[in-house]
């Protein structure tokens, strides 16, 4: 059973902390409306059609990373055959000239939204309900990580926003090259931390499943994004699953 006096606690934010699909789809929108020329800018989900934002929050469990936002805008209106991972990371490939003009773009975008119209920008990335005390509450920080796709000043803005104050010293960006399982291995090591006194909380099962390598207890947030289809994949690689009550209470293994 985790215990949070011995143990150590890591944690993904899109989707376990916040929120976020809403900034996300509104920020990848504008800068695709900037890729295109075509359309205006919005300041809400509310301003886009309700299929589009269907389409999006189906596709948004495949995606690794910020510029993949403006990608499933490509693909909604390249009308393309997603239905898995693989799939999505072949779309993504097949227009792999794109990312670093997407990427550009779309930090671009949301730095200034987030600057411009910052209580907005914050308002569109509500905390899950509970997860402020839990946070704010929490008494070993020294033994909290935020380790995330998302940039950290990103994530501290949002926290900030919210009166939550972590140590920017544990808070990781993960990349391509400093993926989330190369950074939990450089925290077990640096800090000499056995492997089950650590725990990691995502919403990507296909994280999750690599993550898993390093020997830490992994598990799936189930108030996120998942779909019933991922929490049966969870289950099928040994990966538990954990409702957000479960989560705040500190019950589970």
């Amino acid at each position: 059973m985790f215990n949070i006096d011995s143990d150590f606690l890591a944690l993904d934010f899109d989707g376990v902390i916040a929120d976020s699909i809403g900034e996300c789809l509104v920020i990848g929108y504008n800068t695709y409306v900037k890729y295109t020329q075509a359309g205006q800018p919005i300041c809400s989900l509310e301003e886009l059609d309700e299929t589009r934002i269907a389409e999006s929050k189906r596709l948004r469990n495949f995606i690794r990373s910020g510029e993949d936002y403006v990608y499933i805008n490509l693909a909604i209106d390249d009308k393309a055959r997603i239905r898995n991972q693989q799939e999505y990371d072949s779309f993504v490939n097949k227009h792999l000239n794109l990312k670093g003009t997407f990427y550009d773009l779309f930090y671009r975008e949301r730095e200034s939204f987030s600057t411009t119209k910052e209580k907005s920008w914050i308002e569109l990335n509500p905390l899950y309900k509970g997860i402020k005390q839990f946070l704010t509450q929490y008494h070993s920080k020294e033994k909290l990580f935020i380790i995330t796709t998302k940039k950290i000043k990103y994530a501290l803005k949002i926290l900030t926003g919210n009166d939550i104050h972590l140590k920017e010293e544990n808070c990781f960006c993960a990349s391509g090259r400093d993926t989330k399982l190369k950074i939990i291995n450089k925290l077990l090591a640096r800090n000499n931390i056995s492997s089950d006194n650590f725990y990691y909380i995502d919403d990507q099962v296909d994280t999750l499943i690599e993550v898993k390598l390093s020997g830490v207890h992994c598990l799936l947030a189930e108030w996120g994004y998942t779909t019933p289809h991922q929490i049966l994949r969870a289950e099928s690689e040994n990966i538990p699953g954990i409702q957000l009550n479960d989560f705040l209470s500190g019950n589970y293994r």
